[in-house]
């Protein structure tokens, strides 16, 4: 076990984060975590170590940025590691987190938690962190609750995004071409973002980039394919319409004032995405209920792999129209829910309750 304890000063400035981020996970919940500690140390100079089980190019990301990091294979692995160490608090970003875990790591720590369906109701649980427009719906116990979009985590970068899109439409600046981002997500399970990418090219009054590790694309003259990027700002900065998969990114697109549409992978995420669409900040497509023929999906995709809810080409292409001549309602429900400088109110809302008495 690898061991970094200390005592003292140092260890009273220090924040464990305790998150995961692979194919079986995706990256959201790591990219949420790390905007947030990005913020508590280079606003307040907190010290960061993470432990978990990271996908080889998180790893590198956060080689390359400077923080310690401690390999996990699960999460009962992540919690005894976390418990060899010395800090002030930890963050906790996964799933799988249960009461017992979260007890034994407020014996030794101040225990802060990020959570999207009301799991954590735990006593255990000092901070409770959920920006998901349905937080105020769960009964928490935790003493400090940061609830609804007002504390989203973002990476900094996309602030000034915020300000450029509100800005332009404010001025009614409208592209002839526009631009369209297909980003799923971190994992795309169901491999449906070339599907997508194949439809919505044929419109010529659509710019078409997709995102993400795919292979064996048939259309890529039609649009552009972007591998990977640590660069999500300036992808933003160029849409008008962004589709995703139901996970952190349509939260990044309607707190940058851009139309999207959520194609939503498992049922979680679809109840979520309907609570989203509700408050007029994205639009979903398809539903349990929905009669025409679905998309195909990759071949490799079992039947028991495909979620509840299906979808149709035609769907698609009506809304992707709609959420364009619409944006007026997401851009005026984005300035209702979300509030600028989201990630920096959050992390000061934690230094203040956790750090700034030490």
């Amino acid at each position: 076990m690898t061991t970094f304890k200390s005592t003292g000063a140092a260890s009273t400035n220090r924040l464990i984060v305790v998150c995961e981020a692979n194919s079986d996970v995706g990256f959201g919940h790591f990219f949420r975590c790390l905007h947030l500690v990005d913020a508590l140390r280079t606003i307040y100079g907190i010290s960061i170590y993470w432990v978990g089980n990271f996908d080889a190019s998180l790893s590198e990301l956060l080689s390359d940025r400077g923080y310690f990091k401690v390999n996990a294979v699960d999460i009962d692995g992540a919690i005894a590691q976390t418990l060899s160490l010395s800090a002030r608090a930890v963050l906790c970003d996964t799933y799988k987190l249960t009461e017992e875990h979260t007890r034994k790591l407020h014996q030794q720590f101040k225990v802060c938690v990020i959570d999207d369906f009301g799991n954590t109701s735990q006593s255990s649980v000092d901070t409770i962190i959920n920006f998901t427009v349905a937080a105020n719906r769960y009964k928490y116990t935790a003493k400090q609750q940061l609830l609804g979009p007002r504390y989203f985590l973002c990476n900094k970068a996309l602030d000034r995004v915020r300000k450029i899109h509100l800005s332009q439409y404010r001025a009614e600046k409208v592209r002839e071409i526009s631009n369209v981002l297909i980003a799923i997500g971190g994992h795309d399970r169901l491999s449906i973002g070339p599907h997508i990418a194949d439809l919505l090219s044929l419109n010529k009054q659509y710019s078409v980039s997709l995102l993400g590790a795919y292979s064996s694309l048939t259309n890529i003259k039609r649009y552009q394919h972007i591998i990977r990027t640590r660069d999500m700002a300036s992808l933003y900065e160029k849409a008008d319409l962004v589709v995703s998969g139901g996970g952190l990114i349509k939260y990044e697109s309607a707190y940058c004032g851009i139309p999207n549409i959520v194609v939503a992978q498992t049922p979680g995420q679809y109840a979520e995405t309907l609570a989203f669409q509700n408050a007029n900040l994205c639009y979903a497509v398809g539903s349990a209920a929905t009669a025409v023929r679905n998309i195909s999906l990759a071949n490799e995709v079992e039947e028991k792999d495909r979620p509840a809810f299906n979808w149709s080409s035609q769907e698609l292409i009506e809304t992707a129209d709609k959420a364009l001549k619409q944006r007026k309602h997401l851009v005026q429900a984005s300035c209702t829910h979300f509030e600028d400088n989201a990630t920096a109110r959050t992390a000061a809302a934690i230094f203040d309750e956790h750090y700034a008495q030490e």
